[in-house]
């Protein structure tokens, strides 16, 4: 079990400048959740879910196109936390995205409502706010940047090469479809792609898993 008071202290930084009231109010309208792998959280039909704070797991950003391609915004991994999720409460702030559970997960969820009280009246509330979507905004503008201007040979290296970083392995149990998710791509071209890659001495394919040779 999660001790709130403990979890805010630790990544909300305005949450020791509150008062006991507000600190009372934000800890009895927040909620502990629970998500399984794939459980959409939060999505553009969605109604205000609220600001999410990462216990444990790791959940996807993403937006989706009527074809139902689907493109990689940004992770949220331990101790994130996710403001488009709670933009709606604030007006002419609105994004249509969605939010994924990757793992299982467990999440902390502020009240919307409660939220635009506090930043309305705390100054600290609505810097930390405007802060947290200015980075995100910073991510998403990598993405685009990516999408733009490198080719998907390069944005699959480079996806394949961070995904190695980050789990310290050189193999990655991964499908093409979802590095197709990830990428905004098709299923059908990352499979080329990949099985190009496998040709050149690159990577070694295999059902849901890519070793990486000389990448």
């Amino acid at each position: 079990m999660f001790n709130k008071e403990y979890v805010f202290e630790e990544i909300l930084p305005f949450f020791k400048n509150l008062n006991e009231e507000e600190k009372n109010e934000l800890i009895s309208k927040s909620s502990v959740t629970k998500y399984e792998k794939g459980e959409i959280v939060h999505s553009k039909n969605s109604t205000c879910t609220g600001l999410l704070l990462t216990l444990s797991g790791n959940f996807r950003v993403f937006i989706s196109a009527p074809s139902g391609r689907q493109i990689t915004l940004f992770k949220l991994y331990d101790r994130d936390v996710c403001m488009l999720s709670a933009s709606c409460a604030f007006a002419n702030l609105t994004y249509d995205v969605n939010l994924e559970a990757q793992t299982k997960a467990e999440a902390i969820i502020i009240d919307s409502s409660l939220l635009k009280k506090l930043a309305s009246s705390n100054f600290q509330v609505m810097n930390y706010l405007l802060n947290l979507t200015q980075d995100k905004l910073s991510e998403v503008m990598y993405v685009l940047e990516q999408a733009t201007f490198f080719s998907l040979d390069e944005r699959i290296t480079n996806y394949l090469l961070e995904q190695s970083r980050f789990l310290d392995s050189s193999i990655l149990y991964i499908t093409h479809e979802s590095i197709a998710n990830e990428l905004g791509s098709s299923r059908e071209v990352i499979s080329r792609i990949l099985k190009r890659f496998e040709k050149d001495g690159k990577i070694h394919v295999s059902r849901g898993k890519i070793e990486i040779i000389n990448l």
